[in-house]
């Protein structure tokens, strides 16, 4: 018997390779669950947030993608931190085998957390003179803070408060939340931006400030 079905493909070009992709296929977005605390202030105590513009739904998916980016960006800052520290170093030589052994054996290892890179840069950074002293002492501040922020997103929980807005709850040495609200994530946007303009102004050779 003849098969009159037809198998249609396009083939999609990434860097060398051909990837065929049926039509009208896009890559595939999970929803799994979720669960959110809902918080009640009674005998007139008032919420720490305040009601947003957008819509419960809308609120939630900004919340969510700000979270994504933030996590994103700070595993990205991990790998910058890496690479300068290499360079002030070694050098900028990408064949150096003393550098090569550094950033594969010991700083890019599951044993160095963010922590600990960011310890590794900056104590290299103020042995070399790179920055001034409170230029140095601002970055360790920013740098801290978003490994704060990091921990808060991917591990803390995120809760409603009734007829206000949004709050995520944490642990770090002590129970701990966060206001979610533009101010908040305007700050987070600028100082992630600050630390890789500081990181990527010592890959470069540059002698930026923060």
């Amino acid at each position: 018997m003849a098969n009159n079905s037809v198998n249609r493909t396009q083939t999609c070009y990434a860097g060398s390779r051909r990837l065929p992709w049926a039509l009208g296929s896009f890559m595939k977005r999970i929803e799994l669950p979720k669960v959110m605390a809902v918080r009640l202030y009674l005998n007139g105590a008032e919420p720490k947030s305040k009601a947003p513009v957008d819509s419960h739904t809308d609120a939630v998916a900004a919340i969510e993608k700000n979270a994504a980016e933030i996590i994103t960006a700070a595993v990205l800052i991990e790998d910058r931190m890496v690479e300068a520290t290499a360079k002030l170093l070694f050098g900028s030589q990408p064949l150096h085998k003393e550098r090569t052994l550094f950033v594969n054996e010991i700083m890019s290892t599951s044993d160095m957390s963010y922590k600990a890179k960011r310890h590794a840069f900056t104590s290299v950074m103020e042995v070399m003179g790179t920055l001034g002293s409170e230029d140095l002492k601002a970055l360790k501040r920013k740098l801290n803070n978003i490994m704060h922020w990091r921990n808060a997103f991917a591990h803390g929980n995120l809760m409603h408060e009734h007829n206000a807005g949004y709050v995520i709850t944490y642990y770090s040495g002590g129970h701990k939340e966060l206001v979610l609200d533009d101010e908040l994530f305007e700050h987070i946007e600028q100082t992630i931006r600050d630390c890789l303009y500081a990181c990527n102004g010592v890959i470069e050779g540059l002698r930026e400030r923060t």
